[in-house]
């Protein structure tokens, strides 16, 4: 399941990570070395998290702390289509602040 950052690039000149369906303690090691991977090309970041249907506390953090290093490094990251189970978990989480993410956000 590897895929090559070039293939995650869209027109508009942004590189685009699917998280999939589930980020939980199994997936973050992946999910995070292909955010690592995004931070090194020279274009916006799009996450994709249109999926999620199950995300714990280990992703959550692992996204968190993702988000504030590109942060840090100037880079612009975008929330593509959060699912209503990732809004509700990241708010419930109280890191919607951290991830410069509203309730509103949700697009259902």
């Amino acid at each position: 399941m590897s895929n090559n950052t070039e293939e995650n690039r869209s027109e508009n000149n942004n590189n685009s990570v699917d998280c999939g369906d589930l980020l939980d303690i199994s997936m973050v090691n992946e999910i995070n070395q292909k955010l690592k991977d995004s931070l090194r090309s020279d274009s916006n970041i799009s996450i994709n998290v249109s999926n999620i249907q199950r995300i714990d506390t280990a992703g959550a953090q692992m996204l968190c702390a993702f988000y504030q290093d590109a942060k840090s490094k100037n880079k612009q990251c975008t929330w593509e289509n959060p699912s209503d189970v990732f809004v509700k978990s990241i708010v419930q989480l109280g890191l919607d602040g951290h991830l410069d993410l509203s309730p509103a956000s949700s697009a259902k």
